[in-house]
């Protein structure tokens, strides 16, 4: 019993404790051993028992031993139970911090993955959104973590300050806690110094978006500018040819400021920018729009001087020239210069050319013709100068024509010199039966009693003979 201690620890002092109870049981079994011990001791001296002073001495002794027993019993019973409130304090020191240590430690890991992870945005709103959740950790590590550090450092002091062995419950100690805090507050203060970086690099950015979007935004509101001045229809010809001939110098000076875009943009893709809020033009964009007006512009020009060529040599006027421009730019409502098939049939068809609607399932022939004639190698599209060519081709043919048979009907008519003719003159040249057509569809000729106006006729015949080779 002497050599029984209160143990080292929890688990100790419970298998000391269930052992002492074991002893308490089994000395409260003597308890009716010892009573009838006193009774006998009682009854041997009533009866004056020739040993009476002895056994009287004896059963002192006893009872003293007795006595010595129960107290020192109950003396080990509360230092057993004092030690074991204490070592349950001691575990529940042990299990909090081990608790909180392992709280701390996720939390830990989780924050040094997101403070080392690579910083990459693309714009500086981005940029904005990365600073303002790191200043909201770092908030939360100065004021809730901290305070969650200082809780353990204070647990780790209770529990040093009960001597006692090594933590049971977790491998974290305070020395590595620190030590991972201390890392932690490394990390946050490099992770500053890399935002500030990727900072700058979008501020630079940015000021590469805008000053490229400067440049596009101006260079397409020029070609829009320029378009628009080349396809001015309310000037002459040869005015139209001297604004071409300016701008197509204007275009190709326009192609070191093109370059110069081309150069922002692949300074943008260096910078692995690929997005610029600023603007919708791609420098490819502006330099495939660049060639369109480039040869755009070359096409102008050739179909300008062919009109104006037309002009000295046919009977074609600049009036004409302008209602078939007109009427081209009419339907070509993206500005391209070129029409597609179906806008340039409603075009033919607005200038007067009857064009039927073939029966569903059969070949528009017609129309076929005169695409063979426009667009020979079938892209899809008739061009301005193509359109141009057929047109001035048509009304050339029939200018000709118109002249030749008037100066026929001339020829008919008394004196060969007359601007008008008779039916008696008709019926004398010709068969009766085309005698009587003319007759009947020639406006007479005023002032000259039974005259007719061959003039007006061979005009309308002409008109009436581009509708039907063109249907």
């Amino acid at each position: 019993f002497r050599a029984l201690t209160e143990g080292g620890d929890l688990t100790s002092c419970e298998v000391l404790i269930n052992r002492h109870s074991n002893f308490l049981a089994s000395l409260a079994s003597f308890k009716d051993t010892i009573d009838g011990l006193s009774e006998l001791q009682e009854r041997l001296t009533a009866a004056q028992h020739a040993q009476s002073k002895a056994i009287k001495q004896r059963h002192t002794d006893v009872m003293r031993r007795w006595d010595k027993l129960c107290a020192e019993s109950e003396t080990k019973k509360k230092r057993l139970t004092t030690a074991h409130a204490h070592f349950l304090e001691i575990e529940k020191l042990f299990q909090g911090f081990a608790a909180k240590a392992s709280q701390f430690n996720g939390w830990y890991e989780n924050a040094e993955e997101d403070l080392t992870e690579l910083i990459y945005t693309s714009s500086m709103e981005e940029c904005k959104q990365l600073r303002d959740a790191h200043s909201e950790f770092v908030e939360t590590l100065s004021q809730v973590k901290r305070e969650e550090f200082r809780g353990l450092l204070e647990l780790d002091k209770q529990i040093r300050s009960y001597h006692v062995s090594v933590n049971p419950y977790t491998w974290f100690t305070m020395d590595a806690i620190e030590d991972s805090w201390q890392n932690l507050l490394r990390t946050v203060k490099e992770r500053d110094l890399r935002i500030e970086k990727e900072t700058l690099r979008q501020a630079q950015n940015e000021e590469l978006r805008r000053a490229y979007a400067t440049q596009a935004n101006k260079f397409h509101e020029w070609l829009q500018l320029t378009k628009s001045q080349l396809t001015n229809t309310k000037l002459g010809l040869e005015e139209q040819r001297d604004l071409i001939s300016r701008k197509h110098d204007e275009i190709k000076k326009r192609r070191a400021v093109l370059k110069e875009i081309e150069e922002l943009s692949s300074h943008l893709e260096q910078a692995m920018v690929f997005d610029n809020k600023y603007t919708t033009h791609s420098a490819l964009t502006l330099a495939q729009q660049w060639d369109q007006l480039n040869e755009f512009t070359r096409r102008m020009h050739h179909t300008v001087q062919d009109q104006i060529e037309a002009l000295s040599r046919t009977g074609v006027d600049e009036d004409e020239l302008k209602e078939f421009t007109l009427m081209f730019k009419h339907f070509d409502k993206d500005r391209s210069g070129r029409l597609d098939h179906p806008e340039f049939k409603a075009c033919l068809r607005s200038l007067g050319f009857d064009l039927p609607v073939p029966v569903e399932g059969e070949p528009d022939v017609a129309f076929e013709a005169i695409l063979d004639y426009v667009d020979r190698d079938r892209d899809g599209f008739v061009r301005l100068e193509e359109y141009m060519q057929f047109m001035i081709s048509r009304t050339t043919e029939n200018v000709a024509g118109t002249d030749e048979l008037t100066e026929a009907f001339r020829a008919l008519t008394e004196g060969g010199d007359k601007p008008y003719i008779t039916a008696t003159e008709l019926y004398s040249a010709m068969p009766s039966d085309q005698a009587k057509y003319c007759i009947d569809r020639m406006d007479k000729y005023p002032d000259v009693p039974g005259a007719l106006d061959y003039t007006n006729f061979t005009k309308a015949i002409f008109q009436l003979n581009t509708s039907v080779n063109s249907g």
